[in-house]
């Protein structure tokens, strides 16, 4: 009996591979299906192009992959699929500055996501990875399931917008397709990532994000130095206070305030005697003193005793008494 092979579909790199060439001639034929006529034409290729070349490319990439030549320069078709996918990204994030929406930003991001993965990933086990000094990259420290499932998350995220926005039955063909291409090209990145881990290729890596932040925290300290900042600001105020004390000295300001406060002293002093003298004259305290006596004279005084009879007068009237 032959002995069944317990590897999955997924996991096997030569399998994920026919998939992605057969998903994109998918794509192709039915987006240009319901855009284009239905007669070949030169309008049909240009149209092809146009609308398809991130996908016509990987195509190329994968077709080539599968033949002899394809592995012998493996690596330079690696550096042909990062640079699509670069120019995707720039593409990406110039559209999300013309539409602002969430279907643009998701788009960079998955973009971005896979930039960040292949630069991380295909670039292993080549000149380039030491050139660059690409072991010291903080990304490093991201974990290939880190990576994939970030990318399966947006993919996700982005097939559920396209779905809410599609009116069209097309449209949610097209973008089911398209979910369905992600996932197969960041499982082939994945598969290949897990096996340079497993033959050790390149997997000695320094850069970490810890290095960054304490390289930040010193360059921002050094900036931010207390003391830098108090001599400037000192020099600052001192500069301003002598200016001040110049435009002053200039204008004679001083003078003016001591003039203006001589004036408002001696305006208040000749309010004073011009009131003192006017109650003198018109005999103003006199006439207060006489009303005063006045009204103290007139003022009746209660006699003793009269409010206890009337509480005791009131008192038997309330008892019955007489």
């Amino acid at each position: 009996m032959e002995k069944k092979s317990k590897m999955k579909w997924y996991d096997n790199a030569s399998t994920i591979t026919t998939l992605l060439i057969g998903i994109i001639l998918i794509i192709i034929v039915c987006s240009q299906s319901f855009v284009a006529p239905t007669n070949f034409s030169i309008e049909l290729f240009e149209s092809i192009l146009n609308h398809n070349s991130v996908y016509l490319l990987v195509l190329i990439y994968f077709c080539f992959i599968k033949f002899p030549v394809g592995k012998k320069y493996f690596n330079y078709f690696n550096v042909f699929l990062i640079f699509i996918y670069f120019l995707a990204m720039i593409t990406s994030f110039l559209t999300v500055i013309q539409s602002f929406s969430l279907n643009t930003i998701l788009s960079f991001i998955e973009n971005f996501l896979f930039v960040l993965y292949m630069v991380h990933t295909l670039f292993r086990d080549t000149r380039l990875w030491k050139e660059f000094n690409l072991h010291r990259s903080p990304f490093n420290e991201l974990s290939n399931d880190w990576y994939y499932y970030s990318i399966v998350v947006v993919s996700c995220g982005l097939l559920a917008v396209n779905l809410i926005s599609t009116v069209v039955i097309r449209g949610v063909i097209i973008s089911i397709l398209d979910c369905f291409y992600i996932l197969l090209l960041g499982r082939y990145i994945y598969l290949y990532h897990d096996y340079l881990d497993e033959k050790e290729l390149d997997s000695n890596n320094e850069g970490n994000f810890d290095d960054i932040r304490e390289k930040v925290h010193e360059n921002v300290q050094e900036v931010l130095d207390k003391t830098e900042i108090d001599d400037k600001i000192m020099d600052a105020s001192n500069t301003i206070e002598e200016k001040v004390n110049d435009f002053i000295d200039e204008k004679g300001i001083d003078k003016v305030i001591n003039n203006t406060t001589d004036k408002i002293i001696g305006a208040s002093n000749t309010v004073e005697d011009k009131v003192n003298d006017f109650i003198d004259e018109k005999g103003i305290d006199e006439v207060i003193n006489h009303t005063t006596d006045q009204i103290i004279h007139n003022t009746p005084k209660e006699k003793k005793g009269a409010p206890k009879k009337e509480k005791r007068k009131n008192f038997k009237h309330e008892k019955g008494e007489k």
